[in-house]
Protein backbone atom coordinates (compact mmCIF):
# COMPACT_ATOMS: atom_id res chain seq x y z
CA UNK A 1 0.00 0.00 0.00
CA UNK A 2 1.37 3.42 -0.91
CA UNK A 3 2.07 5.80 1.97
CA UNK A 4 -0.02 8.94 2.00
CA UNK A 5 -0.95 11.87 4.19
CA UNK A 6 -3.98 11.20 6.40
CA UNK A 7 -5.23 13.50 9.15
CA UNK A 8 -7.12 12.17 12.17
CA UNK A 9 -9.27 14.97 13.53
CA UNK A 10 -11.51 15.31 16.57
CA UNK A 11 -11.58 11.74 17.91
CA UNK A 12 -11.52 10.85 21.60
CA UNK A 13 -8.12 9.64 22.80
CA UNK A 14 -8.82 5.89 22.77
CA UNK A 15 -10.34 5.86 19.28
CA UNK A 16 -7.61 8.16 17.99
CA UNK A 17 -4.86 5.89 19.36
CA UNK A 18 -6.46 2.79 17.82
CA UNK A 19 -6.91 4.44 14.40
CA UNK A 20 -3.41 5.92 14.46
CA UNK A 21 -1.74 2.57 15.16
CA UNK A 22 -3.84 0.73 12.58
CA UNK A 23 -3.12 3.27 9.83
CA UNK A 24 0.60 3.35 10.60
CA UNK A 25 0.74 -0.45 10.42
CA UNK A 26 -0.89 -0.20 7.00
CA UNK A 27 1.88 2.07 5.73
CA UNK A 28 0.13 5.44 5.89
CA UNK A 29 1.68 8.67 7.12
CA UNK A 30 -0.70 10.01 9.73
CA UNK A 31 -1.20 13.42 11.32
CA UNK A 32 -3.27 14.02 14.47
CA UNK A 33 -5.43 16.97 15.53
CA UNK A 34 -6.93 16.89 19.02
CA UNK A 35 -9.35 19.77 18.49
CA UNK A 36 -11.25 21.66 15.82
CA UNK A 37 -8.81 24.58 16.03
CA UNK A 38 -5.75 22.32 15.74
CA UNK A 39 -7.25 20.58 12.71
CA UNK A 40 -7.80 23.92 10.97
CA UNK A 41 -4.25 25.00 11.82
CA UNK A 42 -2.72 21.81 10.41
CA UNK A 43 -4.81 22.00 7.25
CA UNK A 44 -3.71 25.59 6.69
CA UNK A 45 -0.05 24.54 6.88
CA UNK A 46 -0.05 21.49 4.60
CA UNK A 47 -2.44 19.50 2.40
CA UNK A 48 -3.77 16.13 3.52
CA UNK A 49 -5.18 13.79 0.90
CA UNK A 50 -7.69 12.24 3.31
CA UNK A 51 -9.20 13.54 6.55
CA UNK A 52 -10.84 11.11 9.00
CA UNK A 53 -13.07 12.85 11.52
CA UNK A 54 -15.85 12.18 14.01
CA UNK A 55 -19.07 14.22 13.96
CA UNK A 56 -20.64 14.88 17.36
CA UNK A 57 -22.35 18.26 17.04
CA UNK A 58 -22.68 21.59 15.24
CA UNK A 59 -19.02 22.53 15.82
CA UNK A 60 -17.91 19.37 14.05
CA UNK A 61 -20.25 20.09 11.13
CA UNK A 62 -18.63 23.54 10.94
CA UNK A 63 -15.24 21.82 10.78
CA UNK A 64 -16.49 19.77 7.83
CA UNK A 65 -17.54 22.95 6.01
CA UNK A 66 -14.18 24.61 6.70
CA UNK A 67 -12.24 21.58 5.45
CA UNK A 68 -14.18 21.59 2.17
CA UNK A 69 -13.72 25.35 1.78
CA UNK A 70 -9.97 25.44 2.50
CA UNK A 71 -8.78 22.09 1.17
CA UNK A 72 -10.47 21.27 -2.10
CA UNK A 73 -8.09 18.35 -2.65
CA UNK A 74 -8.89 16.61 0.65
CA UNK A 75 -11.39 13.77 0.77
CA UNK A 76 -13.29 13.53 4.06
CA UNK A 77 -14.37 10.27 5.66
CA UNK A 78 -16.63 10.51 8.69
CA UNK A 79 -16.23 7.75 11.28
CA UNK A 80 -19.26 8.55 13.41
CA UNK A 81 -20.10 7.48 16.93
CA UNK A 82 -22.92 4.95 17.13
CA UNK A 83 -26.20 6.82 17.47
CA UNK A 84 -25.05 9.79 15.38
CA UNK A 85 -26.36 8.37 12.10
CA UNK A 86 -28.50 11.40 11.21
CA UNK A 87 -25.56 13.77 11.67
CA UNK A 88 -23.42 11.52 9.50
CA UNK A 89 -26.09 11.74 6.81
CA UNK A 90 -25.82 15.53 6.90
CA UNK A 91 -22.06 15.24 6.51
CA UNK A 92 -22.48 13.37 3.21
CA UNK A 93 -24.76 16.15 1.98
CA UNK A 94 -22.07 18.68 2.93
CA UNK A 95 -19.51 16.93 0.76
CA UNK A 96 -17.98 14.10 2.78
CA UNK A 97 -16.67 11.30 0.56
CA UNK A 98 -17.99 8.51 2.77
CA UNK A 99 -19.17 7.78 6.29
CA UNK A 100 -18.78 4.81 8.59
CA UNK A 101 -20.58 4.16 11.86
CA UNK A 102 -18.66 2.71 14.82
CA UNK A 103 -18.12 -0.05 15.70
CA UNK A 104 -16.49 -0.69 12.32
CA UNK A 105 -13.88 -3.20 11.20
CA UNK A 106 -10.40 -1.99 10.21
CA UNK A 107 -10.83 -3.48 6.73
CA UNK A 108 -13.84 -1.25 6.05
CA UNK A 109 -11.92 1.86 7.10
CA UNK A 110 -8.94 0.91 4.92
CA UNK A 111 -11.26 0.15 1.99
CA UNK A 112 -12.92 3.56 2.34
CA UNK A 113 -9.49 5.24 2.45
CA UNK A 114 -8.36 3.36 -0.68
CA UNK A 115 -11.46 4.50 -2.55
CA UNK A 116 -10.98 8.07 -1.33
CA UNK A 117 -7.35 8.07 -2.47
CA UNK A 118 -8.34 6.69 -5.87
CA UNK A 119 -10.90 9.46 -6.19
CA UNK A 120 -8.52 12.18 -4.97
CA UNK A 121 -6.50 14.34 -7.35
CA UNK A 122 -4.57 17.56 -6.64
CA UNK A 123 -7.17 19.52 -8.58
CA UNK A 124 -10.74 18.42 -8.16
CA UNK A 125 -12.51 17.41 -11.33
CA UNK A 126 -15.77 19.22 -12.01
CA UNK A 127 -18.92 17.35 -11.06
CA UNK A 128 -19.55 14.58 -13.58
CA UNK A 129 -23.13 15.77 -13.98
CA UNK A 130 -21.81 18.96 -15.64
CA UNK A 131 -20.01 16.82 -18.21
CA UNK A 132 -23.09 14.64 -18.61
CA UNK A 133 -25.32 17.69 -19.10
CA UNK A 134 -23.09 18.94 -21.91
CA UNK A 135 -24.62 16.15 -24.00
CA UNK A 136 -27.04 17.39 -26.62
CA UNK A 137 -30.02 15.70 -24.93
CA UNK A 138 -29.42 17.42 -21.59
CA UNK A 139 -29.41 14.04 -19.87
CA UNK A 140 -27.61 12.83 -16.78
CA UNK A 141 -27.31 9.06 -16.98
CA UNK A 142 -30.69 8.97 -18.70
CA UNK A 143 -32.36 11.61 -16.51
CA UNK A 144 -33.81 14.54 -18.45
CA UNK A 145 -33.99 18.05 -17.01
CA UNK A 146 -32.12 21.23 -16.17
CA UNK A 147 -34.39 22.66 -13.44
CA UNK A 148 -32.74 23.63 -10.12
CA UNK A 149 -34.45 20.75 -8.29
CA UNK A 150 -33.09 18.23 -10.81
CA UNK A 151 -29.60 19.76 -10.78
CA UNK A 152 -29.62 19.42 -6.99
CA UNK A 153 -30.43 15.71 -7.34
CA UNK A 154 -27.69 15.26 -9.97
CA UNK A 155 -25.14 16.86 -7.63
CA UNK A 156 -26.22 14.62 -4.76
CA UNK A 157 -25.89 11.52 -6.96
CA UNK A 158 -22.39 12.69 -7.86
CA UNK A 159 -21.43 12.86 -4.19
CA UNK A 160 -22.85 9.48 -3.19
CA UNK A 161 -22.18 7.48 -6.38
CA UNK A 162 -18.96 5.83 -5.24
CA UNK A 163 -20.05 5.16 -1.66
CA UNK A 164 -22.07 2.22 -0.39
CA UNK A 165 -24.72 4.46 1.16
CA UNK A 166 -28.29 3.17 1.20
CA UNK A 167 -30.66 5.55 -0.60
CA UNK A 168 -34.36 6.23 -0.02
CA UNK A 169 -36.21 7.81 -2.95
CA UNK A 170 -39.48 9.44 -1.86
CA UNK A 171 -42.02 10.90 -4.23
CA UNK A 172 -45.37 10.51 -5.93
CA UNK A 173 -46.02 7.67 -8.33
CA UNK A 174 -44.68 8.36 -11.81
CA UNK A 175 -42.03 10.91 -10.80
CA UNK A 176 -39.10 8.84 -12.09
CA UNK A 177 -37.79 7.21 -8.91
CA UNK A 178 -36.79 4.10 -10.85
CA UNK A 179 -34.85 6.20 -13.38
CA UNK A 180 -33.01 7.96 -10.55
CA UNK A 181 -32.11 4.57 -9.07
CA UNK A 182 -30.68 3.53 -12.45
CA UNK A 183 -28.70 6.79 -12.61
CA UNK A 184 -27.16 6.13 -9.18
CA UNK A 185 -26.15 2.66 -10.36
CA UNK A 186 -24.66 3.95 -13.62
CA UNK A 187 -22.74 6.71 -11.82
CA UNK A 188 -21.13 4.19 -9.44
CA UNK A 189 -17.77 3.25 -10.99
CA UNK A 190 -17.53 0.14 -8.83
CA UNK A 191 -21.02 -1.24 -9.47
CA UNK A 192 -22.09 0.05 -12.88
CA UNK A 193 -20.87 -3.09 -14.71
CA UNK A 194 -22.61 -5.40 -12.25
CA UNK A 195 -26.29 -6.32 -11.98
CA UNK A 196 -29.13 -3.90 -11.29
CA UNK A 197 -31.94 -5.99 -9.79
CA UNK A 198 -35.46 -4.65 -9.21
CA UNK A 199 -37.94 -5.99 -6.67
CA UNK A 200 -41.52 -4.73 -6.52
CA UNK A 201 -42.33 -5.38 -2.86
CA UNK A 202 -46.00 -4.55 -3.36
CA UNK A 203 -46.46 -6.95 -6.28
CA UNK A 204 -45.00 -10.10 -4.70
CA UNK A 205 -47.34 -12.57 -2.95
CA UNK A 206 -46.89 -12.44 0.84
CA UNK A 207 -45.72 -16.06 1.14
CA UNK A 208 -43.11 -15.72 -1.65
CA UNK A 209 -41.40 -12.46 -0.68
CA UNK A 210 -38.72 -14.03 1.55
CA UNK A 211 -37.87 -16.67 -1.06
CA UNK A 212 -37.72 -14.04 -3.82
CA UNK A 213 -35.40 -11.79 -1.84
CA UNK A 214 -33.06 -14.37 -0.33
CA UNK A 215 -33.56 -17.57 -2.32
CA UNK A 216 -34.26 -21.08 -1.05
CA UNK A 217 -32.81 -24.57 -1.02
CA UNK A 218 -34.40 -27.72 -2.39
CA UNK A 219 -37.15 -28.99 -0.10
CA UNK A 220 -37.45 -25.76 1.89
CA UNK A 221 -41.20 -25.76 1.24
CA UNK A 222 -43.78 -27.45 -0.98
CA UNK A 223 -42.82 -26.78 -4.57
CA UNK A 224 -39.15 -26.00 -3.84
CA UNK A 225 -37.83 -28.64 -6.25
CA UNK A 226 -34.40 -27.07 -6.71
CA UNK A 227 -32.02 -24.63 -5.07
CA UNK A 228 -32.80 -21.09 -6.19
CA UNK A 229 -30.85 -17.85 -5.84
CA UNK A 230 -32.69 -14.83 -4.48
CA UNK A 231 -32.60 -11.23 -5.68
CA UNK A 232 -29.88 -10.25 -3.19
CA UNK A 233 -27.72 -13.09 -4.54
CA UNK A 234 -28.29 -11.93 -8.11
CA UNK A 235 -27.49 -8.32 -7.20
CA UNK A 236 -24.21 -9.18 -5.44
CA UNK A 237 -21.57 -6.63 -6.43
CA UNK A 238 -24.21 -4.36 -7.92
CA UNK A 239 -27.42 -2.62 -6.89
CA UNK A 240 -30.82 -3.83 -5.68
CA UNK A 241 -33.91 -1.62 -5.97
CA UNK A 242 -36.66 -2.31 -3.43
CA UNK A 243 -39.68 -0.60 -4.96
CA UNK A 244 -42.61 0.31 -2.68
CA UNK A 245 -40.67 -0.78 0.41
CA UNK A 246 -43.49 0.50 2.62
CA UNK A 247 -45.53 -2.56 1.60
CA UNK A 248 -42.97 -5.01 3.05
CA UNK A 249 -44.60 -7.00 5.92
CA UNK A 250 -43.32 -6.19 9.42
CA UNK A 251 -41.91 -9.66 10.11
CA UNK A 252 -39.83 -9.53 6.93
CA UNK A 253 -38.54 -6.07 7.78
CA UNK A 254 -36.44 -7.65 10.57
CA UNK A 255 -34.49 -9.81 8.12
CA UNK A 256 -33.94 -6.89 5.76
CA UNK A 257 -32.61 -4.83 8.67
CA UNK A 258 -30.02 -7.53 9.34
CA UNK A 259 -28.95 -7.58 5.68
CA UNK A 260 -28.45 -3.81 5.76
CA UNK A 261 -26.51 -3.94 9.03
CA UNK A 262 -24.41 -7.07 8.56
CA UNK A 263 -24.51 -7.59 4.77
CA UNK A 264 -25.36 -11.26 5.28
CA UNK A 265 -28.39 -13.58 5.14
CA UNK A 266 -29.51 -17.22 4.87
CA UNK A 267 -31.60 -18.71 2.11
CA UNK A 268 -34.99 -20.11 3.13
CA UNK A 269 -34.48 -23.61 4.52
CA UNK A 270 -30.70 -23.26 4.86
CA UNK A 271 -28.42 -22.52 7.81
CA UNK A 272 -25.42 -21.42 5.77
CA UNK A 273 -24.78 -17.68 6.06
CA UNK A 274 -24.05 -15.88 2.79
CA UNK A 275 -22.20 -12.57 2.54
CA UNK A 276 -23.36 -9.95 0.07
CA UNK A 277 -21.88 -6.71 -1.27
CA UNK A 278 -24.75 -4.68 -2.64
CA UNK A 279 -26.04 -1.12 -2.64
CA UNK A 280 -29.66 -0.93 -1.55
CA UNK A 281 -31.99 1.69 -3.03
CA UNK A 282 -35.56 1.83 -1.71
CA UNK A 283 -38.54 3.77 -3.03
CA UNK A 284 -41.87 4.82 -1.57
CA UNK A 285 -44.77 7.02 -2.61
CA UNK A 286 -46.16 7.01 0.93
CA UNK A 287 -45.47 9.14 4.01
CA UNK A 288 -43.17 6.56 5.56
CA UNK A 289 -42.67 8.62 8.74
CA UNK A 290 -46.41 8.31 9.30
CA UNK A 291 -46.11 4.54 8.81
CA UNK A 292 -43.41 4.49 11.51
CA UNK A 293 -45.63 6.48 13.89
CA UNK A 294 -48.50 4.06 13.24
CA UNK A 295 -46.20 1.04 13.89
CA UNK A 296 -46.63 -0.16 10.31
CA UNK A 297 -42.93 0.25 9.55
CA UNK A 298 -39.98 -0.43 11.85
CA UNK A 299 -38.25 2.71 13.09
CA UNK A 300 -34.80 1.10 13.09
CA UNK A 301 -35.25 -0.05 9.49
CA UNK A 302 -36.43 3.43 8.51
CA UNK A 303 -33.18 4.95 9.78
CA UNK A 304 -31.17 2.30 7.96
CA UNK A 305 -32.80 2.89 4.58
CA UNK A 306 -32.93 6.66 5.07
CA UNK A 307 -29.16 7.17 5.08
CA UNK A 308 -29.43 9.33 1.97
CA UNK A 309 -32.93 10.66 1.35
CA UNK A 310 -33.95 12.06 -2.03
CA UNK A 311 -37.27 13.86 -2.34
CA UNK A 312 -38.17 13.40 -5.99
CA UNK A 313 -40.14 16.42 -7.28
CA UNK A 314 -43.48 16.12 -9.03
CA UNK A 315 -43.80 17.24 -12.63
CA UNK A 316 -45.88 20.14 -11.30
CA UNK A 317 -42.77 21.34 -9.42
CA UNK A 318 -40.42 21.16 -12.42
CA UNK A 319 -42.60 22.38 -15.26
CA UNK A 320 -39.57 24.19 -16.70
CA UNK A 321 -38.39 20.68 -17.70
CA UNK A 322 -41.67 19.81 -19.43
CA UNK A 323 -40.56 21.02 -22.87
CA UNK A 324 -37.33 18.98 -22.71
CA UNK A 325 -39.22 15.89 -21.57
CA UNK A 326 -41.88 16.33 -24.25
CA UNK A 327 -39.33 16.59 -27.07
CA UNK A 328 -37.40 13.62 -25.64
CA UNK A 329 -40.51 11.42 -25.67
CA UNK A 330 -41.49 12.64 -29.15
CA UNK A 331 -38.06 11.64 -30.46
CA UNK A 332 -38.18 8.29 -28.64
CA UNK A 333 -41.62 7.22 -29.84
CA UNK A 334 -41.22 8.67 -33.33
CA UNK A 335 -38.27 6.32 -33.88
CA UNK A 336 -40.08 3.42 -32.25
CA UNK A 337 -43.17 3.90 -34.43
CA UNK A 338 -41.32 4.92 -37.61
CA UNK A 339 -42.93 8.36 -37.64
CA UNK A 340 -41.34 11.63 -38.77
CA UNK A 341 -42.57 14.03 -36.10
CA UNK A 342 -40.31 17.03 -35.62
CA UNK A 343 -41.87 18.78 -32.64
CA UNK A 344 -44.91 20.15 -30.86
CA UNK A 345 -47.09 23.17 -31.63
CA UNK A 346 -46.71 26.09 -29.21
CA UNK A 347 -50.38 26.02 -28.15
CA UNK A 348 -50.06 22.27 -27.55
CA UNK A 349 -47.03 22.79 -25.35
CA UNK A 350 -48.91 25.48 -23.44
CA UNK A 351 -51.81 23.07 -22.91
CA UNK A 352 -49.36 20.53 -21.49
CA UNK A 353 -47.88 23.17 -19.19
CA UNK A 354 -51.34 24.18 -17.94
CA UNK A 355 -52.28 20.60 -17.05
CA UNK A 356 -51.84 19.45 -13.42
CA UNK A 357 -50.19 16.04 -14.13
CA UNK A 358 -51.48 13.79 -11.32
CA UNK A 359 -49.57 10.89 -12.93
CA UNK A 360 -46.38 12.95 -13.32
CA UNK A 361 -43.70 12.00 -15.88
CA UNK A 362 -45.17 8.55 -16.51
CA UNK A 363 -48.48 10.12 -17.50
CA UNK A 364 -46.68 12.61 -19.79
CA UNK A 365 -44.80 9.76 -21.47
CA UNK A 366 -48.01 7.79 -22.06
CA UNK A 367 -49.78 10.84 -23.49
CA UNK A 368 -46.91 11.71 -25.84
CA UNK A 369 -46.69 8.08 -27.01
CA UNK A 370 -50.42 8.18 -27.78
CA UNK A 371 -50.10 11.52 -29.56
CA UNK A 372 -47.21 10.28 -31.71
CA UNK A 373 -49.19 7.20 -32.74
CA UNK A 374 -52.35 9.19 -33.59
CA UNK A 375 -50.68 12.19 -35.24
CA UNK A 376 -51.04 12.49 -39.02
CA UNK A 377 -48.78 15.53 -39.38
CA UNK A 378 -45.16 16.33 -38.56
CA UNK A 379 -46.10 18.32 -35.43
CA UNK A 380 -48.06 17.26 -32.34
CA UNK A 381 -51.26 19.34 -32.20
CA UNK A 382 -53.73 19.99 -29.39
CA UNK A 383 -56.22 17.67 -31.11
CA UNK A 384 -53.75 14.83 -30.57
CA UNK A 385 -54.05 15.23 -26.79
CA UNK A 386 -56.64 13.46 -24.60
CA UNK A 387 -59.90 15.25 -23.90
CA UNK A 388 -58.99 15.74 -20.22
CA UNK A 389 -56.04 17.98 -21.15
CA UNK A 390 -57.98 19.87 -23.80
CA UNK A 391 -60.89 20.44 -21.41
CA UNK A 392 -58.62 21.74 -18.65
CA UNK A 393 -57.42 24.43 -21.05
CA UNK A 394 -60.95 25.71 -21.69
CA UNK A 395 -61.56 29.18 -20.23
CA UNK A 396 -63.77 29.19 -17.12
CA UNK A 397 -64.96 32.53 -15.64
CA UNK A 398 -63.60 33.26 -12.18
CA UNK A 399 -67.07 33.26 -10.63
CA UNK A 400 -67.89 29.88 -12.14
CA UNK A 401 -64.60 28.44 -10.95
CA UNK A 402 -65.28 29.70 -7.44
CA UNK A 403 -68.72 28.09 -7.45
CA UNK A 404 -67.25 24.77 -8.63
CA UNK A 405 -64.72 24.80 -5.79
CA UNK A 406 -67.50 25.61 -3.31
CA UNK A 407 -69.50 22.68 -4.64
CA UNK A 408 -66.49 20.38 -4.31
CA UNK A 409 -65.63 21.18 -0.69
CA UNK A 410 -65.61 23.78 2.05
CA UNK A 411 -61.87 23.64 2.70
CA UNK A 412 -58.74 23.74 0.57
CA UNK A 413 -57.57 20.21 1.37
CA UNK A 414 -60.84 18.66 0.20
CA UNK A 415 -60.98 21.00 -2.80
CA UNK A 416 -57.61 19.77 -3.99
CA UNK A 417 -58.68 16.13 -3.64
CA UNK A 418 -61.85 16.44 -5.70
CA UNK A 419 -60.29 17.16 -9.15
CA UNK A 420 -58.11 14.03 -8.82
CA UNK A 421 -61.16 11.96 -7.83
CA UNK A 422 -63.14 13.26 -10.83
CA UNK A 423 -60.19 12.61 -13.16
CA UNK A 424 -59.79 9.00 -11.98
CA UNK A 425 -63.53 8.38 -12.31
CA UNK A 426 -63.55 9.82 -15.86
CA UNK A 427 -60.63 7.60 -16.96
CA UNK A 428 -62.26 4.50 -15.43
CA UNK A 429 -65.41 5.17 -17.44
CA UNK A 430 -63.40 5.74 -20.64
CA UNK A 431 -61.67 2.34 -20.35
CA UNK A 432 -64.80 0.44 -19.36
CA UNK A 433 -63.74 0.11 -15.72
CA UNK A 434 -60.66 -1.90 -16.67
CA UNK A 435 -58.38 -1.05 -13.76
CA UNK A 436 -55.19 -2.23 -15.52
CA UNK A 437 -55.87 0.08 -18.48
CA UNK A 438 -56.91 2.90 -16.16
CA UNK A 439 -53.67 2.64 -14.20
CA UNK A 440 -51.65 2.85 -17.42
CA UNK A 441 -53.65 5.86 -18.67
CA UNK A 442 -53.21 7.60 -15.32
CA UNK A 443 -49.50 6.84 -15.14
CA UNK A 444 -49.97 4.90 -11.89
CA UNK A 445 -49.13 1.37 -10.81
CA UNK A 446 -52.14 -0.76 -9.91
CA UNK A 447 -51.38 -0.75 -6.17
CA UNK A 448 -51.46 3.06 -6.14
CA UNK A 449 -54.70 3.12 -8.15
CA UNK A 450 -56.40 0.71 -5.72
CA UNK A 451 -55.25 2.86 -2.80
CA UNK A 452 -56.79 5.93 -4.43
CA UNK A 453 -60.03 4.07 -5.19
CA UNK A 454 -60.33 3.19 -1.52
CA UNK A 455 -59.29 6.69 -0.44
CA UNK A 456 -62.01 8.35 -2.52
CA UNK A 457 -64.61 5.60 -1.92
CA UNK A 458 -64.99 5.06 -5.65
CA UNK A 459 -66.89 2.05 -6.97
CA UNK A 460 -64.60 -0.64 -8.36
CA UNK A 461 -66.65 -1.55 -11.43
CA UNK A 462 -69.52 -0.23 -13.49
CA UNK A 463 -72.00 -2.23 -11.39
CA UNK A 464 -70.83 -0.50 -8.22
CA UNK A 465 -68.95 -3.51 -6.81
Amino acid sequence: MNSSQILLANFDSLVQKSLYEMLCRSGHKVGVANSREEAISLLDKKPYRVVLTDINGSDDIDLLKIIKERNVSSEIIVVASYGNIETAINSIKLGAFDYLVRPVKDEKILSAIDRALANNTPLKKPHSFLKQLSNKDDSYYGLIGTSPKLIEIFALIDRIANTSATVLLQGESGTGKRMIAHAIHKADKKRRHKSFIEVSCGALPRDLIESELYGHVKGAFTGALNDRKGRFDLANGGTILLDDIDSLPLDLQVKLLRVLQEREFERVGDQKTLKVDVRVIATTNQDIKKFVAEKKFREDLYYRINVISVNVPTLREVKEDLSLLTHHFISLYSKENHKKITGVAQETLQALINYNWPGNIRELENIIERAVILDTDSVIKTDDLPEIIRSENTFVPVEAGQNIIKDFATNLKEALKEPEKVHILRILKEVGWNKKKAAKRLGLNRTTLYNKLRKYSLVLDKNGK
